[in-house]
């Protein structure tokens, strides 16, 4: 074998070696990039789409309705940012991740294929920046016109997050389906989501979790094996 070869293969079997070591890492960096790319890519479709005057449906219920609009649950909407990053930190399985990851993507392909063949325009109060949680709003109305809302990304990425830590973890997976419905319902009290969009987003997880993760049992021999740490 030639010099050249064997450098090659070395190169070769470092870069291996230093993707696996920082899978995870690259993989969550893909998801974010990727991922927001495509809402917020959608979310101008439909933007462009509704000042040219198409028809965007209203999911209004009696729910919505009776529901009243209270900032303060604002904080309880944002914590779905880092709830959606917990497999990164407390999954060590990297079959597991992959998985997640997989979900992942499969929820939003999903959910972007209903935002284009049934346009959702969210209807909102006006805001009035008084109070911090009311400031906070209105920033996220600002970068978030309301478009993608139906099925409801919010909803089924927590709840898709409940039910991963649910299946290796029982007791933390109780705590989690806690944290993802206080995350649904916050989207009722902030006005970004409709009751049928939630309904939507738990229908969302409800197909992909079962495809994914069906069979998937990884063994418990090891330290190093364990989904959850």
């Amino acid at each position: 074998m030639s010099v050249n070869r064997r450098a090659e293969q070395g190169l070769r079997s470092e870069v291996i070696h230093s993707y696996l070591k920082h899978e995870k890492i690259i993989i969550a960096l893909f998801l974010v990039t990727f991922l927001s790319f495509g809402f917020y890519s959608v979310d101008w479709h439909n933007h462009l789409l509704w000042k040219e005057g198409i028809q965007f449906y209203s999911l209004t219920t009696v729910i919505d309705r009776s529901v009243p609009f209270t900032p303060e649950w604002v904080w309880v909407y944002l914590l779905y940012y880092p709830f959606c990053f917990m497999p990164l930190f407390l999954l060590n399985n990297i079959d597991t991740f992959r998985r997640v990851a997989g979900a992942y993507l499969l929820e939003f392909v999903l959910a972007f294929i209903v935002f284009l063949s049934f346009p959702v325009k969210m209807i909102r109060p006006a805001v009035v920046p008084g109070t911090l949680s009311t400031k906070a709003v209105g920033i996220i109305y600002r970068i978030d016109p309301g478009f993608n809302v139906f099925p409801s990304l919010h909803v089924a990425n927590s709840l898709l997050v409940a039910l991963i830590f649910y299946r290796y973890n029982r007791r933390l997976g109780i705590f989690f389906i806690l944290i993802a419905c206080l995350i649904s319902v916050s989207t009722l009290f902030v006005k970004q989501h409709y009751f049928l969009d939630i309904v939507a987003g738990a229908l969302d997880t409800a197909i992909v979790y079962p495809l994914v993760f069906r069979g998937h049992f990884p063994a418990k021999s090891s330290g190093s094996e364990q989904p959850v740490s």
